[in-house]
Parts: C-alpha cells; structure tokens; sequence
C-alpha cells in the first residue's frame, strides 16, 4: 500500500536545515555519501538537498506492482514521467494537475 516516504527541499546549506529539524522535532539524521541529508521524524522523512537538485518534491513509498500501475495510470492520462536511479531505489517521478512534483519510490528488495 503505497505511504509518504519523504518530502524533499533543495537548501543552500542541507546540514544547517537538519539540525532545525533534529533540534525542533527531535528527527534522526541520517549522511550518507552522494546522498542528501536526511532528517527522520516518525516513519517518515524530510530530505535536504543541494540547490541543483531533483527540486522540492513528494514521495510516496510503493512497491515494484503499485509502480507499474502507476506508469500504466500516467501513460493513460498523457501525463509525463521519468526514472532516476537512486543507487538504493528508483524514483518515478511526474506532476500532479497543478504542476507539484511528485515521487513514487521503489526501494530495492535485499534477500531472497
């Protein structure tokens, strides 16, 4: 069942937001090399990125079927997508009516 993953924003400086957000909601920051910086509050994050970057946007966490759909949803409706590879997921992204940038992410499956 697809859930909100994580809502991203470029920062000019990704360390500085984190710490708002470890010191005001008591998130869990997480730096991982080529990465952004992210801040865990709950089952969900925010993450911070360099200016630059994939742009401010929403993800939702879905699986490899809810992903397929969601492409065979998108083609259906002529609306337009694209794939990033995160290294440790994929990232669907496309546009809602009203031009906010959405996510849907596939984490890779470990184990058998």
């Amino acid at each position: 069942m697809p859930r909100l993953d994580h809502a991203a924003f470029e920062s000019d400086d990704p360390d500085r937001a984190a710490a708002f957000y470890e010191s005001v909601l008591g998130a869990r920051i997480v730096r991982a090399e080529g990465h952004p910086v992210m801040a865990y509050v709950g089952s969900g994050g925010f993450a911070f990125h360099e200016r630059g970057g994939p742009g401010d946007h929403v993800a939702i966490r879905v699986d490899e079927e809810e992903c397929h759909a969601i492409k065979r949803r998108l083609d259906e409706a002529g609306v337009e997508w694209s794939e990033r590879d995160h290294g440790i997921a994929t990232g669907l992204f496309f546009r809602d009516p009203d031009g906010r940038q959405l996510e849907a992410i596939t984490y890779e499956r470990r184990g058998p």
